[in-house]
């Protein structure tokens, strides 16, 4: 058996980069329905594809809600459950958008732009999978923030602030429903290589990047995703509240 046969699970942005390694890695163990949340429908279907051509005749499906519309996510959250048992085990939220400006050229609205997103975002999908899991009383809410949030990102105030904003909304949920059997915890990445990240550095920026890591390199899609393995497996049934850096130790 896998580490969550028979559990449902819900990846926003699944559909590529970490998000993307995040539904495999829960297929492969064992997951009854994996759902994926993805805002654009090329992407999404060419997700799908990927993932059902991996692990043929399983329950997988997408949606494409406004992610911090909470009508829309609980509606895709409530025909998820409807298809597939009608209960809610996790939900590993990754979708989340940065910005490459400093203070001085950062465009009207970006600011606002990734806060709604980022923060926003995270609290539709957490109150709409709050409120289904503290009435089944379970569940567990694995939510992404960033080293960014703790040692800040001078080319991304936006991302930084918000990805903070990640931490304290984690933070007091997890207080707010864990005597419903709730869990709710935070994965901190360090830098990636996915498509986000990597879409605007050059190589002498990646190789500094790369300077402020312990162990000198970038992690990789993979790598971050057993963390939200653990944290969906009722292994981690003593942890809630927590931020778990899965990071190479970066310093900054």
């Amino acid at each position: 058996m896998g580490r969550l046969e028979g559990k449902n699970i819900l990846v926003t942005g699944g559909s590529r980069g970490i998000g993307f390694a995040v539904a495999v890695d829960c297929l492969k163990e064992g997951a009854n329905a994996v759902a994926i949340f993805s805002h654009y429908d090329h992407t999404r279907e060419a997700a799908l594809e990927k993932l059902r051509e991996q692990f043929p005749g399983r329950n997988i499906v997408g949606y494409s809600p406004a992610i911090s519309d909470e009508a829309e996510v609980g509606a895709a959250m409530q025909d998820f459950i409807g298809r597939f048992g009608g209960h809610l085990d996790a939900v590993c939220h990754l979708v989340g958008v940065t910005h490459a400006n400093t203070i001085r050229n950062i465009p009207d609205g970006k600011f606002r732009e990734v806060v709604e997103t980022n923060l926003f975002g995270t609290y539709a999908v957490n109150r709409q999978a709050a409120l289904i899991m503290c009435k089944q009383r379970y569940g567990s809410i694995i939510n992404t923030s960033s080293i960014a949030a703790l040692y800040g990102a001078p080319m991304g105030i936006g991302y930084g602030a918000s990805k903070a904003g990640v931490l304290g909304l984690t933070r007091s949920l997890a207080r707010g429903v864990v005597r419903f059997g709730v869990r709710v915890n935070c994965v901190c990445p360090g830098v990636t290589a996915t498509d986000m990240t990597l879409k605007d550095i050059t190589p002498e920026a990646l190789a500094q990047v790369s300077t402020t890591i312990a162990m000198g390199r970038l992690g990789q899609p993979e790598e971050i995703s057993k963390m939200f393995i653990f944290l969906a497996s009722d292994e981690s049934s003593y942890c809630t509240g927590g931020f778990y850096h899965v990071d190479g130790w970066s310093t900054g």
